[in-house]
């Protein structure tokens, strides 16, 4: 399967095992502020927004640059 097919809400928490699920953007300080990824060599403003997916029953929270469809 490609990398870009991958779907994270078909993957179980990586701590409890559990498949219920919470998505959000990540922000900083303000709700304004996003945080994003990018490459060391990426100029300002290069980078993917970084989604969050927070599992319901341990409360682990994982990033992802694409939020699943």
């Amino acid at each position: 399967m490609a990398e870009s097919q991958v779907n994270p809400d078909q993957y179980p928490c990586p701590i409890c095992g559990k498949q219920s699920y919470q998505w959000g953007l990540s922000v900083g300080q303000s709700p304004n502020t996003r945080l994003y990824a990018r490459a060391d060599e990426s100029g300002w403003g290069d980078g993917e927004k970084l989604y969050t997916r927070k599992c319901l029953v341990c409360s682990n929270v994982q990033f992802f640059t694409v939020r699943s469809i």
